[in-house]
């Protein structure tokens, strides 16, 4: 040590400690945050899955549940649908109309996305 350098005070070296943590901490967040990308959000149908099977998730299963085991709404999984609508066009008045405590989804959906939703309640969720 030359004779005009004084020695650091303990609080100036527990400060620029302080300081050297905090940009350490800021530089590693900024990386972090142009290196990892965030998750994709889950959709509400598995990946690949029918127009059917989205329209279901979103608009049916809270009541009838994913796999039609029932709720709030009737069960209408395993085929039981198929039981209850042997003919198709009857199943797609009440899904366009609405019945008891169904709601009507004819102002909601399109009559080709009730059709997808009926096929796939027939076909994909009667299994």
């Amino acid at each position: 040590m030359s004779g005009t350098d004084k020695p650091r005070s303990a609080l100036t070296r527990i400060v620029d400690a302080i300081e050297i943590t905090a940009l350490v901490v800021v530089a590693v967040t900024v990386v972090m945050l142009f290196t990892n990308s965030p998750e994709e959000p889950a959709s509400a149908a598995p990946a690949g899955a029918s127009d059917g099977a989205a329209l279901f998730a979103a608009n049916c299963a809270v009541c009838h549940s994913a796999d039609g085991s029932g709720g709030v709404g009737p069960r209408i999984g395993g085929g039981r649908v198929v039981e209850i609508y042997p003919d198709v066009a009857d199943q797609i008045v009440v899904v366009t109309n609405g019945r008891g405590g169904m709601p009507a989804f004819g102002t909601r959906l399109s009559a080709e996305e009730i059709a997808e939703v009926v096929r796939f309640t027939r076909t994909e969720l009667g299994m």
